[in-house]
């Protein structure tokens, strides 16, 4: 099934102390994500052909960075990404169209997490494939794959005004202030650590932990790809 592209764009948001894993990640979005338009946002440009950059000033606040590659999006729809969230597998356009769909159809839907993580509070089925999150969850707001409507996400960050990419539990408080609710998906793939991996969007959740790779819980994807791209482990160190 084909994807409305028109409806959807992916913003990525980066900084020149990742830009050793550009390689890996853009490289990634080209081979299992064909034909979506891609937005990036950084404090450095690069060499990187067909993406979007936006160029962000390294003193202003996470707030504000963010503001401004919205600014820049003009779909309705957006998957918000980060430089170590690494597929692995092909987006299922079936699935991420079904997230559309709800979307479409729901007014009260603000975002869909692509991913089953954060469940930590008193959640509910919206039906057999996604989850209501619980607004009063400090992870209500998670910088995980999540599509959004982009209005909602603007709406946020205007009012929490957050300063570090950091500041989940502070975003978490004022998205919850919004009307309407969040989703997650309940398409489970295998469990690592405290979430499931995405069916619908495959990817490493989160390559980077503390800045070092995370091969405790993606050891044999990214032993394959540090290989291939001939990337010293060592460096950064590991978990």
């Amino acid at each position: 099934m084909s994807l409305n592209f028109g409806k959807i764009s992916l913003l990525t948001y980066t900084h020149s102390n990742c830009f050793d894993i550009h390689d890996i990640y853009f490289d990634s979005i080209k081979k299992f994500f064909v034909g979506v338009n891609h937005y990036v946002l950084t404090n450095e440009s690069f060499k990187k052909e067909k993406v979007n950059q936006i160029i962000y000033d390294d003193k202003t606040n996470y707030y504000e960075q963010m503001l401004l590659g919205l600014s820049k999006i003009e779909t309705e729809y957006l998957i918000y990404s980060q430089e170590d969230y690494i597929l692995y597998d092909y987006v299922d356009f079936n699935l991420l169209n079904e997230c559309i769909n709800v979307l479409d159809n729901d007014k009260d839907v603000n975002f869909i997490r692509l991913i089953c993580s954060g469940l930590l509070g008193e959640e509910k089925n919206y039906n057999d494939s996604f989850i209501i999150l619980d607004k009063n969850s400090e992870y209500f707001f998670s910088t995980q794959i999540t599509i959004w409507k982009k209005n909602s996400l603007v709406e946020m960050f205007k009012s929490s005004k957050t300063k570090y990419i950091t500041d989940e539990p502070k975003n978490s408080i004022y998205l919850a202030n919004l009307s309407g609710i969040g989703l997650c998906t309940n398409l489970k793939s295998e469990k690592i650590g405290g979430h499931f991996n995405s069916k619908i969007y495959p990817y490493t959740a989160t390559a980077l932990v503390g800045g070092k790779w995370n091969l405790s819980q993606y050891g044999n994807i990214l032993e394959n790809l540090l290989n291939k791209y001939n990337i010293d482990k060592h460096k950064r160190g590991i978990i």
